[in-house]
Order: C-alpha cells, then structure tokens, then sequence
C-alpha cells in the first residue's frame, strides 16, 4: 500500500502543471487589404487592430518565453500583414490549427460620432466563449476606462463557424474623437494588447503576468472633464505637476504608464476655476474619474463687482442696460436723478425758483 502510494505520488510530481499546458490561440485582426473597416478620425480599423493583434501575438510569446510566471501558449494570426481574408478562412484557419481559442479583434464605427464605448461579443450566453468575452470586457474597461457598452451575443461568421470558443471584441468607436484617441495612440494600443492577454490568462487560471516585468503593473489615470453635465474641451490636466495633456472633444484625457499608489490632478481651462484632485491608482488598472469645473462668473469670488464697481452689498449686477460710455455720462450729470444722491423734483424746484428770484431782480 505504502509503495503504490509513493508510485502516486512520483507520477503526480512528474506531470507538468495545468498552467504549463500550450494552449494555441487564434488572434484575429478584422478587415485588411482592400476592406479597411470603420474609418474615422483620420484612422482605418484594418491598420488599428493588426497593430493590435501583432502586440498580443509577441506578449503571449514572451509571455511562453519568460520563465518568471504566465503561461505557454502558441499564437497565430489570421493575418500577419495587410492583405484581406475572408470570414470564413478565418474559421476555416483555427478549425484546422485545432486552436483552442479564437479572439477576433476590431474597432466601431458609427454614423453619429456621438456613439461612443467598447463592448465584445460571443456567438451564445452561458457558454465558455461567453465567460472569455466577460474577461476580455473586463480588462478593457479596466484599462481604457471607456464607456461600458456591455457583453452582448451576436451571430457573427467568425463566432458561428469556429468549432472552438470565440470572442470578437469592439476596442472603441474610430468615429468618436474621444475613442480615437485611444485607437490612434501607440501606447494605448499596448496596453490593450496587454488586457488581452491578462484576459486569456485568468481564462486559463493562469495569474495575470506581463512578461519582462518587474514588480508591480503600472496603471493609468482615465478621465472626463466637465461643467454643467456637459464636456470640456481643450482643458489643462497636469498629473503631480509634472505630466501634461488636453481633453478631447468629449472632454476626456488619460495617462499611461502610471505608478501605482496616491496621485494628484490639476484642471485648468479658459473661463473655469482652477482645481486639483486627488485619484488612488491601483496596479494594473485604471482609475477612472469625473471632474466637474466651476465657471469663473459663477463662484461668486466678486472679482467682476470689485472691476465694474457697480455692484451692491446683495451682490447684484447694477446693470441698467446701458454701455459704459453711457453710464458715465448719465451718472456725472443732474440728469442721474436718485443716483445723484437727490430727487429729480426738488432739483427741478430749485431751478425754477432761482429763475422767478433773477427775472424779479430784472
């Protein structure tokens, strides 16, 4: 008995760990060659998710690579260069690579450029490709921090004919100013491929690991500047006064690359007050925040009283509708009436009796 159980347990230490498995994964950037997908914003989809799915494909190999943690995987691009495929040659590619996962990679496009977000799709809910696209959404948010728009079904060629689980995910909307941003940034674009691949990790049971990395993650810092529920563009947002941007058109701005723990954020604009908040970073992920700006006119600071000088204690305008030029010169005069300081009816008395006093003398 003792014996068959060392035998057990010699044979249990000598199978590799579940994590150790090479797992082969289909990326699938969409579009290519003569079909450039959504465009927008000066960008094309085609050249946006290759570019993304070439990064995914080279982390998961260093990923294989890097004795330090993750997984192994084998990854394969449907295509490695600008040149069309069709839909079903993608599948028909990862049914004959007996892949065991397909992830299809494309940006959204819109005839509103209001239409904004990400979201990812699988073919059926309950199903393993769904619980794969949960965590891709997952990470994406995490690490872009743009608008949720959801996990969702669709009955797409590339999740209908793959016999394996599949997702295919929408980064963001090319059409959006704000989205493209995000899109048409190179560093943006690897931390997407990175989200990916902590996605495809955390499927697997495999702890998120960036390869080559030491330490903990950098986050970022992902945001919206506003004034009265509406975005403010062109606004000032400096990270502990060091690192500078602008808001987009939809007022939103982002920093990569940030070291987790407490940061400052200080929002300028023309027109608004000055402020400065203070955001927690995590590692890894995205601290996302929304920071409302108060207009100048509407602090009630009374510099525009004190300048005018028109102003009551109530802090009232004293505006009569009149230019400045006009006030002066109806102000300096009798004609001010009670502005004066006296009636306009006992001025006119006054005069009437030094008139009759004179012609009497006369």
């Amino acid at each position: 008995m003792i014996r068959t159980l060392s035998i057990l347990v010699a044979l249990c230490a000598a199978m590799p760990a579940a994590s150790a498995q090479t797992r082969t994964i289909v990326i699938d950037p969409g579009h290519g060659g003569s079909d450039p997908g959504g465009t927008g914003n000066g960008l094309q989809e085609k050249n946006i998710v290759l570019d993304v799915g070439r990064r995914f494909k080279q982390l998961l190999d260093a990923d294989t690579d890097d004795p330090g943690g993750g997984g192994s995987w084998r990854a394969l691009l449907t295509r490695s260069d600008d040149t069309f495929v069709s839909l079903s040659a993608r599948a028909a590619f990862a049914n004959a690579e007996d892949a065991d996962r397909f992830m299809s990679i494309h940006s959204n496009a819109f005839g509103s450029s209001q239409a904004n977000g990400t979201e990812t799709f699988s073919f059926r809910e309950g199903t393993t490709g769904a619980s794969m696209r949960n965590l891709v959404q997952a990470e994406m948010i995490a690490a872009w921090g743009r608008t949720n728009r959801g996990n969702k079904t669709a009955n797409f060629a590339v999740l209908r004919e793959t016999a394996m689980p599949a997702e295919l995910h929408e980064l963001a909307f090319i059409t959006n100013a704000g989205d493209a941003a995000f899109l048409g940034s190179a560093t943006q674009r690897q931390i997407a491929a990175q989200a990916h691949l902590r996605a495809i990790q955390r499927h697997f049971g495999v702890d998120p690991f960036v390869p080559g990395s030491t330490g903990e993650a950098a986050g970022q810092v992902v945001g919206r500047v506003v004034a009265d529920g509406q975005p403010v563009a062109g606004a000032r947002v400096v990270l502990d006064g060091a690192q500078e941007t602008a808001t987009a058109e939809d007022g939103s701005f982002s920093f990569a690359e940030v070291a987790p723990g407490p940061h400052s954020l200080t929002v300028s604009a023309d027109g608004f007050q000055e402020l400065a908040v203070d955001i927690e970073v995590a590692a890894g992920a995205a601290a996302q925040t929304e920071i409302a700006l108060e207009s100048i006119e509407a602090s009630g600071d009374g510099d525009e009283a004190e300048e005018g000088g028109t102003s009551g204690d109530d802090g009232s305008s004293g505006d009569d509708g009149l230019a400045p030029g006009e006030r002066d010169e109806s102000e300096s005069g009798c004609a001010s009436g009670s502005r004066s300081g006296a009636p306009s009816g006992l001025l006119l008395a006054l005069g009437l009796a030094v008139f009759i006093h004179r012609r009497r003398r006369g």
